[in-house]
C-alpha cells in the first residue's frame, strides 16, 4: 500500500514485562481504592435496575446493554455460589471494569508515546491518575453501572486503531487483519453503547489521514464486514429476553389486563435499541448554545485550570510530532462527542462526558511527553535516552493534580452507601406495612420504585404487587404522577392502590387514606364530589365549582373545588381572603394548589381539584365576604382578575 508521511508517531513502543507489572499493580490498586467506597447492597434508579435485569438476564432501560448484562448476569450468579449478593457482586465489577480499563490506557499509551522508558511511564501513569480521579468516572465505578466497560471498550477500539495508524507499513494482508479486528472491536463497543457510534468517522478520518488508498482494499473490507457485524448478533438478547418470564417487570399485572412495555415487534425492537424509546430528543442550536456555559464548569471542576492547561499542551505536543492521523482521531471524536452532549436532551448528560474525559486524560500523556523532551522533538526521538532530571522531577510534581482531585471529591462518595442504606430501609418499611398482596404501589420517582422490582425477582419478596411510576409507558397515561395515578384506578380492576409514600398537594386530586407508614391508599378522584355551597364561576382557565365552609376552633376550613377547563402553563398560589361587613380584612390563607406533587402546571382539562385552606380568626370576627384568586409567587402576576362573593348569612 501507498504511505503518506505520518510524522514522529510511526511506531509502536515494545510493552516489557516490567510495563506489564506495573499495569498489573495499577488495576490491583484501582481496585482496592474503588472498592473501599462500593456499596454492598441494592440501589435505586439505574444500578439498581440492572442489579435485577442482569441476574436474571432479562431487559434493561433502552438501548438494552446486552453484552454488559450478559457479562453481569454470569458474574452475579458466580459469586452467588460463594454467598454474595447479587447487588454487591454487580456493583464491584463495575469497580474491576475501571480497573481494568486503568490498566489497558497505561499499557495502550506506554505503546503510544515515542520517549524514553521513564517518560513514557510516568506519563501514562499520569494520565491513568487523572482518569481515575475523575469524579464522574469514580461516581460510574462504584455502582452497577454500564460507563466503566464502556470505556474499557473505547480503550480496545483506541488500542486496535493505534496498530494501524502507528505503522507506517503494512502488507495488504497485515491491514487487512488490522482493520478487521478494528471492526470487530468497534462493533462489540456498539453492542454495548450506542454512543460508541460517534467514534466511527473520526475513525474513518484517521485512516484517511494515515493513507489515502486504504479503502480501496477489497480484502479488508470482506475481512471487516463479518467482523464488524458479528458482535450485533448479541441484540438478539433483546427479543429473545423480552418475555414474561425474563423480563417480568416489563409485563406487569394492571387490573384485568397486561401493562407490556415491550412488545416484541420489529418497530419496537429498532426503537428500543435505538434509544427512541426513552429518547428525550434533541435541544434546537439556541438551547445547545446555552448549554456551553454547564460544559465549561464541568470542565474545570473535573481537571481545574492547571489540567486545562496539560490538556493543551498535549494537543501542542501532538502538532509538533506531527502525529496527524491520531491528533485526527482523538480530536474530530471529541468534537463530534462534545458537539452530541451539548445537543442531546437528557437529564443526566454528565455520565456522556465519560468519553471526553478519557481523550483529554490521553492528551495529558502527551502533554507529559512533551515536558519530558522539553517539546523539541527530533526527526526520530530516541527512545532510549533518558530524560532531564528536572522533567522527571516535574512529572512526579503533577501527580499532585489528580491526587488533589481524588481528596477534594471523596466526600462525595459516601454518599451512595447512605443512598443503598436508604433504599433498603425505605422498601423494607413499606413491605413491613404489610400492603396487600395484588396492590398497585406508585412513586413520583422512577428510580424510587426501582428496588421493589429487585426484592421481587432477586429476593422473591411482594411479588404480587405492581410498581408504577411517572414515564413508565409513553403516552398521556403515566405523563405524570397525576396520570399515573388516574391510569392505575381506572385500569387496575380490582387492585387497591397505594402511595408507598406521602405526597402532599395530590390530595386536591385524589381522596386519601393514610395506612401503615409510609403508606397511603388512594380512595378514588374527587370528580363525583359536590361542594356546599355551589358557584360554577368562570376563573380564567379555571371553573370554581364551589366551597364547603366549616368552622374550626381557631376559625374556619374553606374548601374549595375547581374544574379545569384548560391547562395552565404556570405554577400558581392561591389566595382566599375573609372580609367583614366593614370591608376589613380578617383571615387570609395563600397556598399553592396541590402542593409540590401536583401543582397548576400539571392540572388537566376535564379534572376536578380540592384544595383546603385553614384561616384563623378572633372570636369577634364575622366575615361577610370571601376573596378567592390565585397569583404567581415568583412575580405576582394574577391568573384571572379575583373572584369577590357574599358569604350566606348562616356563616
Amino acid at each position: 500500500m501507498n504511505t503518506v508521511k505520518s510524522g514522529l508517531l510511526a511506531q509502536l513502543q515494545p510493552i516489557s514485562s516490567v510495563d506489564r507489572r506495573v499495569a498489573v499493580v495499577i488495576g490491583a490498586l484501582v481496585v482496592g481504592l474503588l472498592v473501599r467506597a462500593t456499596p454492598l447492597d441494592l440501589l435505586p434508579g439505574d444500578a439498581g435496575e440492572f442489579q435485577f435485569a442482569a441476574w436474571n438476564f432479562g431487559l434493561a432501560h433502552a438501548t438494552g446493554y446486552p453484552l454488559y448484562l450478559i457479562i453481569g448476569g454470569l458474574w452475579q450468579h458466580l459469586w452467588a455460589w460463594f454467598g454474595v449478593s447479587p447487588a454487591a457482586s454487580l456493583n464491584v465489577l463495575s469497580a474491576i471494569f475501571a480497573a481494568a480499563a486503568a490498566g489497558a490506557l497505561y499499557l495502550l499509551l506506554v505503546q503510544w508515546l515515542p520517549a524514553a522508558p521513564t517518560t513514557r511511564r510516568l506519563s501514562a501513569a499520569l494520565t491513568v491518575a487523572f482518569f481515575v480521579a475523575n469524579p464522574t468516572v469514580r461516581s460510574q465505578a462504584i455502582q452497577a453501572e454500564v460507563y466503566t466497560l464502556h470505556v474499557l471498550l473505547l480503550i480496545g477500539i483506541l488500542w486496535a486503531a493505534g496498530r494501524i495508524l502507528l505503522v507506517e507499513a503494512l502488507s495488504d494482508e497485515d491491514f487487512a487483519r488490522r482493520f478487521a479486528l478494528l471492526a470487530f472491536c468497534f462493533g462489540l463497543g456498539l453492542t454495548h453503547h450506542a454512543t460508541t457510534a460517534l467514534l466511527g468517522p473520526a475513525l474513518l478520518l484517521a485512516l484517511f489521514a494515515w493513507r489515502r488508498d486504504w479503502f480501496r482494499s477489497l480484502r479488508a473490507w470482506l475481512w471487516a464486514i463479518p467482523a464488524g457485524l458479528a458482535p450485533l448478533l448479541l441484540y438478539l438478547y433483546i427479543p429473545l429476553r423480552s418475555g414474561p418470564h425474563a423480563s417480568p417487570w416489563y409485563h406487569q399485572r394492571l387490573g384485568e389486563g397486561v401493562l407490556t412495555l415491550f412488545d416484541n415487534t420489529p418497530a419496537a425492537f429498532f426503537d428500543f435499541i435505538t434509544g427512541r424509546s426513552i429518547s428525550v430528543g434533541f435541544h434546537d442550536l439556541g438551547a445547545a448554545l446555552a448549554a456551553a456555559p454547564t460544559a465549561l464548569v464541568l470542565w474545570l471542576r473535573h481537571f481545574e485550570w492547571t489540567g486545562l492547561l496539560l490538556i493543551a499542551l498535549g494537543l501542542f505536543a501532538l502538532v509538533r510530532l506531527r502525529a496527524w492521523p491520531l491528533l485526527t482521531l482523538t480530536l474530530s471524536y471529541f468534537v463530534l462527542q462534545q458537539g452530541f452532549n451539548l445537543f442531546y436532551a437528557i437529564g443526566d448528560i454528565f455520565v456522556y462526558y465519560i468519553p471526553l474525559y478519557l481523550i483529554a486524560s490521553i492528551w495529558i500523556a502527551f502533554a507529559g511527553l512533551g515536558i519530558g523532551a522539553g517539546f523539541r522533538f527530533a526527526e526520530r526521538t530516541p527512545t532510549n535516552v533518558q530524560p532531564p532530571a528536572w522533567s522527571v522531577g516535574l512529572l512526579l510534581v503533577l501527580f499532585i493534580l489528580p491526587l488533589q482531585l481524588w481528596i477534594a471529591y471523596a466526600p462525595l462518595f459516601d454518599s451512595l452507601k447512605s443512598e443503598s442504606v436508604a433504599a433498603r430501609a425505605q422498601w423494607e418499611a413499606i413491605l413491613g406495612a404489610d400492603p396487600p398482596a395484588d396492590a398497585i404501589l406508585i412513586s413520583n420517582d422512577r428510580n424510587e420504585m426501582v428496588p421493589l422490582f429487585y426484592l421481587q425477582v432477586v429476593e422473591g419478596r411482594g411479588k404480587g404487587h405492581t410498581g408504577l411510576f411517572p414515564l413508565i409507558a409513553p403516552g398521556a397515561r403515566f405523563q405524570d404522577i397525576g396520570a399515573t395515578v388516574q391510569t392505575a384506578l381506572d385500569e387496575g380492576g380490582a387492585q387497591p392502590v397505594y402511595l408507598i409514600k406521602a405526597m402532599p398537594g395530590l390530595e386536591a386530586r385524589f381522596a386519601l387514606e393514610p395506612r401503615t407508614p409510609p403508606l397511603v391508599e388512594v380512595m378514588g378522584s374527587h370528580s363525583a364530589e359536590a361542594p356546599a355551597v355551589r358557584l360554577d364561576a368562570p376563573y380564567g382557565p379555571l371553573l370554581l365549582l364551589g366551597y364547603t365552609w366549616t368552622p374550626t376552633p381557631e376559625g374556619v376550613e374553606v374548601t374549595l373545588m375547581w374544574r379545569v377547563k384548560t391547562p395552565i402553563a404556570n405554577n400558581y398560589t392561591t389566595t382566599v381572603q375573609l372580609f367583614d361587613a366593614e370591608g376589613e380584612k380578617v383571615g387570609q390563607s395563600d397556598r399553592p394548589p396541590g402542593g409540590v406533587y401536583y401543582p397548576t402546571s400539571l392540572w388537566k382539562a376535564g379534572e376536578t381539584l380540592v384544595e383546603r385552606h385553614e384561616l384563623f380568626l378572633q372570636t369577634d370576627a364575622e366575615p361577610r365576604r370571601m376573596l378567592v384568586g390565585m397569583y404567581r409567587s415568583a412575580d405576582g402576576e394574577l391568573l384571572a382578575a379575583p373572584l369577590e362573593f357574599l358569604l350566606p348569612e348562616s356563616e
